[in-house]
């Protein structure tokens, strides 16, 4: 799992500016933590949903995700 979030989803977030880093997973869920323009994306929640799909379809494997997101540096000013 952490493989394939690394190579796969995790480029494609980046793409857009996004940031998702593998924290750890059991058999139904998956812990990530998410940065960069993810961390404040108000659909972050629908991101995630299609992240699971992608993992079903290309894995086989039916998982949810429980994420953290990782506030931006300039929100504490």
């Amino acid at each position: 799992m952490e493989d394939y979030i690394n190579n796969v989803l995790r480029p494609l977030l980046q793409g857009d500016g996004g940031e998702m880093e593998y924290l750890c997973s059991d058999e139904e869920t998956v812990f990530v933590k998410l940065g960069g323009e993810c961390s404040k994306c108000p659909i972050a929640d629908r991101c995630l949903d299609w992240c699971a799909d992608r993992i079903r379809a290309d894995l086989g494997r039916q998982v949810s995700f429980a994420a953290q997101r990782v506030r931006p540096f300039f929100w504490d000013k």
